[in-house]
């Protein structure tokens, strides 16, 4: 008898468990990062895998605080998400803002195949960022889901930075590029 109110516990909790379980989908920079579900399954906005919330650790920072994190940390690696065109300006096809210095650039699409080059920033500080914080979510959660415990991602992308080119900071440490 004690066997069997000891199963039926068991079950009770695991039930429990599962319940309290939230689901967002895998963070993509649009609205529907915030909406939450019970259940696994496909997010109705952008079709992203839902993933437990609790798997999502990554800090989203104001540009001020990301500033503010370049300032205090002057090891934190830089991590740029854009495409290798967007990063050099060289592109037509979309603009491209300009570019951190000394910022390592890896295309989201292509950071699960190389992250072995990251490797050694595992325990070191990371900025994420990309255009309009779209793709730097994900490249932040892809980290994070992968070892990376100090993760941030820039708030709106480096297209909000153009109307604040007499930053100090930026001065110091950013490139425009010009079109």
């Amino acid at each position: 008898m004690k066997k069997l109110v000891l199963l039926f516990s068991l079950i009770s909790i695991i039930t429990n468990s599962i319940a309290q379980t939230e689901y967002k989908c895998t963070p993509c920079g649009y609205d529907c990062d915030a909406e939450t579900y019970k259940t696994p399954g496909t997010c109705a906005m952008c079709k992203m895998k839902l993933v437990t919330t609790s798997s999502i650790k990554f800090k989203s920072l104001s540009f001020e605080e990301f500033a503010k994190r370049i300032q205090a940390n002057p090891n934190v690696v830089l991590l740029d998400v854009r495409s290798p065109e967007e990063f050099k300006g060289t592109t037509t096809e979309v603009p491209s803002f300009g570019h951190f210095k000394n910022a390592i650039n890896i295309n989201v699409e292509e950071l699960e195949a190389r992250l072995v080059e990251l490797s050694k920033y595992k325990d070191k500080e990371i900025l994420v960022y990309c255009s309009h914080s779209h793709r730097s979510p994900r490249a932040s959660y892809i980290l994070n889901i992968n070892g990376f415990n100090n993760v941030s991602n820039m708030n709106g992308g480096v297209s909000t930075l153009a109307a604040k080119q007499s930053n100090e900071l930026l001065k110091k440490f950013f490139v425009f590029h010009l079109h």
